[in-house]
């Protein structure tokens, strides 16, 4: 008897059992949130409000909130995004947990974020995602599952005509753009000293954009065509960080220019176009340029005006040449009639003047009268005065020249 008593008893204990594994092997992460003990919500939102107008380039932020009625007992996993010409790039790293009450029920939630970057026009689909989660369950077991998101969908549009080229443009809810000099030489010397040739300026930019992507940040510094200069390009820093939920690209460039001519020199003022997404308008991030004299060196000086120089040498060898040729030459030639007339005219010498005239006269027209080839040439002028003032040596040297010239 006592032994048909311990067969019964290891029966429905088995029996017990096995009906307690078999609940326990029906709760599935869906029945979990058949039954209202987990929650799963997920969509898309710009800047912690609802999806409105999307530019190129603007973060839209897809989010999945999942919540338990006890607790998350191991990590959750979320399934990449991809999709065609959209950058998926997670925003927080780590999900944020919090807790509320809802009719008189405790939650405990993790809320996760990712930013989308939609890179050209069009719609968008974002498929459902698999999220695996583990929550505990009031037995005390563990129950560790797969739910999906809902499907979503949004459109993006470059904003302005303007937007050529988007990779030139930031766009973000605001943005920052600052600039650093330094100036650097070999001498020490007062710090407010002329610049010289050999000495260096270092240009530092740095681009903040909250809400973006460092890899989205155009290029700030244009290069510098001028061989006054030598341009050397560290490589750029991209820097994303997250403070507090948070996010903030940063791009920063930096560029040493070498001084190598003196003068002045000018270093190009930066302009930026900005889609502002919270104003919904565009404008322009900019920065001075800088206008610097610098000083030669005396090799400088050289290497900069060494061609000025050489034409200068060659035109004045040249006329150097020129005139020791016309020199010898007449040193066994006479001189030109036109030549003499004017040594008389500077001499005053007169009668010489005269001489001179009158030959011109009988060489160019075979005349010996000069008041006779006067009269013929010009019917405005005095002839007789003019050949009177030639006789008696009152003639201006303007008359002369004149006269010299209408014989022909």
């Amino acid at each position: 008897m006592r032994q048909l008593l311990l067969f019964l008893l290891f029966i429905s204990t088995f029996a017990s059992t096995g009906v307690f594994a078999k609940e326990q092997a029906l709760m599935t992460m869906q029945t979990l949130v058949d039954t209202g003990q987990v929650k799963l919500r997920s969509g898309l939102m710009i800047d912690k409000n609802k999806v409105a107008n999307i530019s190129i380039d603007q973060a839209v932020i897809f989010y999945i909130d999942i919540a338990t009625q006890r607790w998350f007992s191991g990590a959750t996993s979320i399934e990449s995004i991809s999709v065609s010409n959209l950058i998926a790039q997670p925003q927080r790293l780590q999900a944020i947990n919090y807790s509320e009450t809802l009719d008189g029920k405790s939650w405990s939630h993790q809320r996760w974020e990712i930013s989308l970057f939609p890179q050209l026009s069009g719609n968008y689909l974002i498929p459902a995602l698999h999220v695996k989660m583990r929550v505990s369950i009031a037995t005390g077991k563990d129950v560790e599952g797969i739910l999906l998101t809902q499907p979503q969908r949004f459109s993006a549009h470059r904003p302005t005509a303007q937007m050529t080229n988007p990779d030139e443009w930031v766009v973000a809810s605001a943005a920052t753009l600052s600039q650093t000099w330094e100036i650097s030489s070999a001498v020490k010397e007062s710090p407010n000293r002329q610049l010289r040739v050999g000495d260096a300026i270092t240009r530092r930019v740095l681009l903040k954009a909250p809400n973006s992507l460092a890899m989205l940040l155009p290029a700030l510094i244009p290069p510098v065509k001028n061989n006054a200069v030598k341009r050397y390009a560290s490589p750029f820093k991209l820097k994303d960080t997250n403070t507090r939920g948070q996010h903030l690209a940063q791009r920063e460039e930096s560029e040493t220019y070498i001084l190598q001519q003196g003068g002045e020199l000018t270093l190009p003022s930066i302009s930026i176009p900005f889609w502002d997404t919270r104003t919904q308008t565009v404008q322009k991030l900019t920065l001075l340029g800088k206008k610097i004299q610098v000083k030669h060196t005396l090799s400088s000086w050289f290497k900069a005006y060494w061609l000025v120089l050489f034409t200068i040498f060659s035109l004045l060898a040249l006329l150097y040449l020129i005139f020791n040729t016309i020199k010898k030459h007449y040193q066994s030639h006479a001189y030109p009639d036109w030549l003499l007339f004017l040594k008389s005219i500077n001499n005053k010498d007169w009668p010489l003047t005269r001489l001179y005239l009158y030959r011109r006269l009988f060489n160019k027209t075979k005349k010996l009268q000069l008041k006779k080839h006067l009269d013929s040439v010009s019917s405005n002028e005095k002839p007789n005065e003019h050949s009177e003032k030639i006789q008696t040596s009152t003639c201006s040297p303007r008359h002369l020249l004149r006269i010299w010239l209408k014989i022909k």
